[in-house]
């Protein structure tokens, strides 16, 4: 039968009525239930690169975790990056992408960036989306935000109501495409939140990775022909999206997803001066945090891990390995440490394989994962007359001690 040894950190129980004097090496090492050992130490990176914008900051993509910012909280003009929370809302929202949207007059009379749609064109709900989010179509903005809502003025509504869902407490919208109104703000922390979640859609994943797509247009010879306003995808295959943004008010605006060696990126940028200056920037955020990101097996499957002592084996000290392996993005600045959990005594026989205690992973006290630790042999359970010869040797050990010269 395999060993069930409770992990129990906080209630003690005495492994046989015997006489205290001759156990007190046992309790003694017994009596350790918490040690830490260092799996990694923090390492000194380069310091955060300028950067020309007002707000920014990136974040892992995985966990959330902040990897550098900028006045991140500051309430700022959004611009087109407005059209991530539409998407998201019709992801969500939505139960059948191939539904027909119809065109308003007030879609087709936006202006600015447009698809060129006319009243009463009619595209499925994923042409709408991929023209909204490749080439920033305000009219695929408002046309998708009255099908979901019957109003733009209702779809905004539900806007609001999502962020706050989402913990965006520096958000306020008052439209589904991003043309400049009073209150109508975000901040780059609150839309790197935003980034991360609508790319957890793989039907959005598939869209924003796009740089030029072709969609129907009714009345035309030709096929509508979608091209990215994030020219950086073209050249730097590391970005997968999502979206770019520009007014006067706002500046020059993007939301960023890459990903590289298993370090996945959300940059949120807000206020650029220019696009140059914005492009730069943002290069010079994702090499930064590739080179300060990595990702790393922090429990490594069958490692020695830590020893035990085995109750009536005499100098004896089961070795405990991990059973499986554990890998996760971490930060090069972080102290990754281990935290091994061991049980205040153990039940003979012990078996390989059998679970004895756990392992957990912890990036500056913040639980990352864990994995059971397992005995690396066998123990039998000894009968009487090993049992009593590990006492005598035990009480032989301890007088030594205590008569030998100091």
């Amino acid at each position: 039968m395999k060993n069930t040894a409770a992990v129990n950190l906080h209630t003690y129980r005495k492994l046989l009525a015997v006489p205290l004097w001759l156990i007190a090496p046992m309790l003694l090492s017994l009596l350790i239930l918490l040690f830490f050992a260092p799996a990694g130490l923090a390492e000194d990176g380069p310091p955060p690169p300028a950067i020309a914008a007002r707000s920014a900051i990136m974040i892992n993509a995985d966990t959330g975790q902040v990897l550098m910012s900028v006045n991140p909280d500051e309430h700022l003009a959004m611009a087109s990056t407005t059209k991530m929370m539409t998407a998201l809302l019709i992801i969500e929202n939505c139960k059948d992408l191939n539904a027909q949207v119809t065109t308003s007059q007030r879609a087709a009379e936006i202006g600015e960036s447009s698809i060129f749609l006319q009243a009463g064109e009619k595209l499925t709900v994923t042409e709408m989306l991929n023209g909204m989010l490749i080439q920033s179509g305000n009219d695929a903005a408002i046309a998708l935000a009255e099908y979901e809502a019957g109003t733009v003025e209702n779809f905004a509504e539900q806007m609001n109501r999502r962020a706050a869902q989402l913990g965006m407490t520096n958000t306020h919208f008052t439209n589904s495409h991003g043309l400049d109104e009073p209150n109508h703000f975000t901040s780059a922390a609150d839309f790197a939140i935003l980034g991360r979640e609508l790319m957890k859609h793989p039907e959005i994943r598939e869209i924003v990775k796009r740089t030029e797509y072709n969609i129907p247009w009714p009345g035309q010879p030709y096929p509508r022909t979608l091209i990215t306003h994030l020219h950086l995808m073209e050249t730097y295959p590391f970005i997968n999206g999502i979206k770019t943004g520009f007014t006067d008010a706002a500046g020059q605006c993007v939301v960023v997803s890459a990903g590289k060696n298993g370090v996945n990126l959300i940059l949120s940028y807000l206020g650029g001066p220019s696009l140059g200056e914005r492009d730069t920037d943002v290069l010079n955020m994702l090499q930064y945090g590739f080179d300060n990101f990595r990702e790393q097996t922090v429990i490594t499957q069958g490692a020695e891990t830590a020893s035990i002592d085995v109750p009536f084996y005499y100098n004896k000290k089961l070795s405990l390995a991990a059973e499986s392996s554990l890998t996760r993005v971490v930060c090069i600045k972080d102290k990754i440490e281990q935290k091994l959990v061991l049980p205040q005594e153990l039940h003979l026989p012990i078996h390989k394989g059998d679970r004895i205690g756990l392992v957990e992973v912890q990036d500056n006290g913040k639980f990352m994962g864990s994995s059971y630790l397992i005995a690396t042999e066998d123990f039998a359970d000894p009968g009487m007359g090993e049992r009593v010869g590990y006492y005598v040797k035990s009480a032989f050990g301890f007088l030594l001690s205590a008569i030998k010269p100091g």
